[in-house]
């Protein structure tokens, strides 16, 4: 058992805890704790001011003690003032007592008054503040102003979490706003290029429609030209029969002899192959400038252009050749026409092969005849074969296998089996 403490008073476990004072607990109360910050500011203005104006009568009474002391020194009581620096304020001062109609020691004596009633206002507004410093107050008393600290930093807490949390929304909110700016930036180029393929596509197809109103009209022209060519055929083989009846019948025609007839006949051959000649220069000279406007519109329009109107162009092509050999066909068959006719086919069978290879390799290969640019390009890609340490045998080529047996070897040159 515990012994008892000698004196004959109570053990200290024993004491019984103070009330906590309704003027501290209410003190630290939320809903009061504003309107008393706001009187212990409002006090400490009102003590402030006393202060000052007890410091103003002080040097009203320094200023009057100097005047009595050194009157001969100074001609005004201006002078005086002036001598100490605040001459505005004890002027002001001094014309408000003699505005109010009372003397310096009773204004002295009520702002003594004054700040000592404030004082004690003020003891009594700190006393619930000076619990917290006091050693001697209960925890009760402590625990009250602990708990509005408390309070306090967890008011600060969730502040600065809701500050931090609107932050993160802002930042997401602009976030989200640039993603939208830039999904729609992404909508407006590819509009844009859709827009520009669509422009391109246009043209190609204004393209092949004046190509084939075109050859729609040279048709035409052919067809007229082949209908005159038969009525002169026919022409020719009438008057072929009527000569022949009349020179059974006795009639001599000098002017027609064979020798006349076949110079005649040579002048007119050799005048229709280089009609045909021209036509087949014009043909080639409009195929070409079409390739080279369908290769500088699939440039401008990233390869948008398809290989439709390469293959237009050369069916047009064929459909003018095949309307001339049409019309070769019909003419009478001499040995010197049918001379020209092979070299014409052998003419038209070049054209032929060139008109139906591919743009790439007409561009490639035939190019350079009409494009400086496409000259340059062509020889700078030769250029990598023939520079010193280039190699003339393209990278991506594929080596042969080995030969399989010596005989094979023997034929390769500069065999190294």
């Amino acid at each position: 058992m515990f012994p008892m403490p000698s004196g004959g008073l109570p053990p200290p476990w024993l004491q019984m805890s103070q009330p906590v004072q309704p003027g501290v607990a209410s003190f630290w109360e939320a809903d009061h704790f504003h309107d008393n910050l706001r009187s212990l500011k409002r006090t400490l203005g009102l003590l402030k001011a006393v202060q000052k104006e007890l410091d103003t009568i002080l040097l009203v009474r320094k200023s009057e003690c100097q005047d009595d002391v050194s009157d001969s020194s100074f001609s005004s009581p201006t002078d005086i003032t002036k001598y100490y620096g605040y001459e505005d304020i004890v002027q002001e001062f001094s014309k408000a007592i003699s505005e109010k109609r009372t003397s310096l020691n009773l204004q002295e004596s009520l702002s003594l008054e004054a700040a000592n009633s404030l004082i004690k206002i003020l003891r009594d507004q700190l006393m619930p503040v000076s619990i917290i410093s006091n050693q001697t107050s209960s925890w009760e008393e402590r625990s009250v102003a602990t708990r509005f600290a408390q309070k306090l930093q967890k008011f600060k807490r969730n502040k600065r979490w809701k500050k931090k949390k609107r932050k993160q929304i802002a930042e997401k909110i602009s976030k989200e706003h640039e993603m939208f700016d830039k999904a729609d930036l992404e909508a407006d180029e590819w509009r844009a290029k859709e827009i520009a393929k669509d422009i391109a596509r246009r043209k190609v197809e204004n393209m092949k429609a004046i190509a084939l109103l075109k050859a729609k009209e040279e048709r035409k022209r052919l067809e007229s030209e082949l209908e005159l060519v038969l009525v002169v055929e026919k022409l020719q083989e009438l008057r072929s029969i009527r000569i022949q009846k009349l020179k059974k019948q006795g009639h001599f025609f000098p002017e027609e002899d064979d020798k006349f007839l076949e110079r005649v006949r040579a002048a007119v051959e050799e005048e229709e192959r280089q009609a045909a000649a021209a036509a087949e220069t014009s043909a080639a000279k409009d195929a070409i400038a079409t390739a080279e406007e369908y290769r500088k519109a699939a440039d401008s329009s990233s390869n948008v252009m398809h290989d439709d109107a390469p293959k237009s162009k050369v069916s047009t092509i064929g459909d003018h050749k095949s309307g001339i050999e049409d019309i070769e066909s019909f003419r009478p068959p001499t040995l010197e026409s049918e001379r020209r006719d092979l070299d014409r086919r052998g003419h038209e069978s070049a054209y032929d092969s060139v008109a139906s290879l591919p743009l790439e390799f007409y561009h490639y290969y035939y190019g350079s005849n009409n494009d400086l640019g496409t000259l340059i390009e062509v020889r700078r890609t030769w250029d990598a074969y023939v520079r010193p340490g280039g190699s003339r045998i393209p990278g991506h080529w594929v080596q042969p296998l080995p030969p399989s047996d010596e005989v094979w070897a023997s034929y390769l040159v500069g065999s190294k089996y």
